[in-house]
C-alpha cells in the first residue's frame, strides 16, 4: 500500500515566492501542495484541504504570519506551522515560535533546507501518532541509565520516543545528574547509532579557543596554529554532537553556532569556505538560560533553536529510592574495573548512603562507591570503607563535606557557594567552616567564578 502523501499549504502574498515553492517541491512524490496569497484565503482553503503542514510568510498585509498561526492553532491544533522570514526579521520569527510556530525558515530558502525541515515534521508527526522504536517500560536499566522511580521510567520512555527523530534536544539538570548519559542513550537508540557520538564540555574550553575547537581552523589562522585542525562538528558529521554546558559559550561563538542550527553550515577559523554538516545536536545545561537571556549573556534566537525538545534529568535527591539500585550497578562496575572481589554492601553501609543528601547527584555517588571499592579489604562494603565526613555527618548539617583534593570540582564549587551564603560572604569564617586556608578559598572563588549573586 502506497504511503499517504503529506498535505502542505504555502501562504505568501508574493506570487514569485509561491512559484518558487511549487518549483522546489513539485517533483517530490511525498507531498500534495496548495497555495494561498493571504491569511483569509488560507483559512478558506483549510476548510476543504486539511493540510498537515502550513508554511506562511511572516510579513503579509491585513493578517500577518503570527495572526494566521494563532487562527490555525485555534481551529486546527494538530497542524504544524512553519514561519518564513528574511534575515533581518529573526526577532519576529522568535516571537512566532513563542506563539507556537514549530520553527522558522530563512528566505531565500533552498530545496535541501526546505526538505530537511519538512522531513523533521513528518517524523515528529509519526512519533505523535504512535510511531517510533518499540520497547516497554519497567526495566531497571536503559542503556547506561539506571533507575526504577517513576521519573526515570518517564525519562526512558521519552528517550525512546524522540530518539528516532533528528529533533534538537536540550537536557536540563544539575551537575552530576547524568545529562551526558541521557545524550548517549538518545544517540544509541537513534538511526545514527552506527556513527560517532562526540561529547564536548563547553565550560572547559577557553573563550579564545572554543571557536577553533568546535569548527576547526586553518594553518596560520592565529598565533600557534601551525597546522590545520578539524573541529568537533566536522568530526561529528553523520553522527551526534553533545554540547554540554552550552550556557557557558561566549556570545561571539553563539552567533556561529546559530548558523549551524539554521543552515547546517559553518566556517573554519581563518577560512571563508562554507562547509555543510549533517549532525544531530543535543545540548545540556545546569544554568537558567532564561535568566541568561535577560542578562544579555545568551542569545534568545539561539535558545529557541536548541529548545525544540526539552528533557529534565532528575536530581538524585528526588529519586532516593534508586540509591540501592545505583549502588549495586556501580559496585559491579568498579569491582570489574579494579579486579576486586567486592560483591555486596552491608545494611549499615547502605543506610549511610541512603541518609546522604547527594548534592553532587549520581556522579558523586559513583565517586564514593569507586573510592570505597578501592579501599575495601573484603567482599562486602562496610561503613569504614566510606569517607569519615559521611560517617560523622549530623542530620541537617549542610556543610559536612569538607574540601580536599579528591573532591569533585562540581561538588566543591557547590559546597563553597552554600558556605559563603551561610557565612554572609565572610571569607575567614567560610574558610574555617570548610577547613581550608583563607587564601585557598579566595583562589577557588576565582577559579570557579563564584559571585555573590550566584
Amino acid at each position: 500500500m502506497a504511503e499517504q502523501k503529506t498535505r502542505i499549504l504555502y501562504v505568501d502574498d508574493e506570487l514569485t515566492w509561491r512559484r518558487i515553492f511549487i518549483r522546489e517541491l513539485r517533483d517530490d512524490p511525498r507531498f500534495t501542495i496548495q497555495t494561498a496569497e493571504n491569511g483569509d484565503e488560507a483559512l478558506r482553503v483549510l476548510v476543504d484541504f486539511r493540510a498537515e503542514i502550513v508554511l506562511t510568510d511572516l510579513s503579509m498585509p491585513k493578517m500577518d504570519g503570527i495572526a494566521l498561526l494563532q487562527e490555525i492553532h485555534a481551529r486546527y491544533p494538530d497542524i504544524f506551522v512553519l514561519i518564513l522570514t528574511g534575515v533581518d526579521s529573526t526577532r519576529e520569527a522568535v516571537r512566532a515560535m513563542k506563539a507556537g510556530a514549530y520553527d522558522y525558515i530563512l528566505k531565500p530558502f533552498d530545496a535541501t533546507s526546505l526538505q530537511m525541515q519538512l522531513e523533521k515534521i513528518i517524523r515528529h508527526r509519526k512519533l505523535l501518532n504512535g510511531g517510533g522504536p518499540d520497547g516497554g517500560a519497567g526495566e531497571a536499566q536503559f542503556e547506561n541509565l539506571v533507575g526504577q522511580e517513576p521519573a526515570m521510567y518517564e525519562l526512558f520512555e521519552f528517550i525512546r520516543r524522540i530518539a528516532a527523530t533528528d529533533a534538537t534536544v536540550l537536557i536540563r539538570g544539575e551537575s552530576g545528574s547524568g545529562k551526558e548519559l541521557i545524550a548517549a542513550a538518545i544517540h544509541n537508540r537513534s538511526n545514527r547509532r552506527d556513527k560517532v557520538f562526540i561529547p564536548v564540555n563547553c565550560a572547559a574550553l577557553t573563550e579564545t579557543l572554543i571557536g577553533s575547537a568546535l569548527f576547526g581552523h586553518e594553518k596560520g589562522a592565529f598565533t600557534g596554529a601551525t597546522a590545520q585542525q578539524i573541529g568537533f562538528f566536522e568530526r561529528a558529521d553523520g553522527g551526534t554532537i553533545f554540547l554540554d554546558e552550552i550556557g557557558d559559550i561566549p556570545m561571539p561563538t553563539q552567533i556561529a553556532l546559530l548558523r549551524v542550527f539554521e543552515l547546517g553550515t559553518f566556517q573554519r577559523v581563518g577560512s571563508t569556505e562554507t562547509r555543510r554538516v549533517d549532525t544531530r545536536i543535543i545540548c545540556a545545561t545546569n544554568r537558567n538560560l532564561e535568566a541568561a537571556i535577560g542578562a544579555k549573556t545568551f542569545r534568545e534566537d539561539l535558545y529557541y533553536r536548541l529548545n525544540v525538545v526539552t528533557l529534565r534529568a532528575p536530581p538524585l535527591r528526588e529519586r532516593l529510592a534508586d540509591v540501592p539500585l545505583l549502588v549495586q550497578y556501580f559496585l559491579r562496575k568498579f569491582s570489574r574495573e579494579y579486579g576486586k572481589p567486592v560483591t555486596a554492601i552491608s545494611s549499615a553501609a547502605l543506610a549511610l548512603l541512603n541518609a546522604n543528601p547527594w548534592p553532587g547527584n549520581v556522579r558523586e555517588l559513583a565517586h564514593v562507591i569507586e573510592r570505597a571499592v578501592v579501599f575495601c579489604h573484603g567482599a562486602e562494603l562496610r561503613p569504614e570503607d566510606f569517607p569519615a565526613e559521611m560517617r560523622l555527618a549530623k542530620p541537617g548539617n549542610d556543610f559536612n563535606l569538607t574540601l580536599k583534593s579528591s573532591a569533585l570540582p562540581e561538588i566543591e564549587a557547590e559546597v563553597i557557594r552554600k558556605v559563603l551564603a551561610a557565612k554572609q560572604w565572610n571569607l575567614s569564617r567560610a574558610a574555617e567552616a570548610l577547613g581550608i586556608a583563607r587564601g585557598t578559598l579566595y583562589s577557588k572563588i576565582k577559579i570557579y567564578g563564584i559571585e555573590k549573586s550566584s
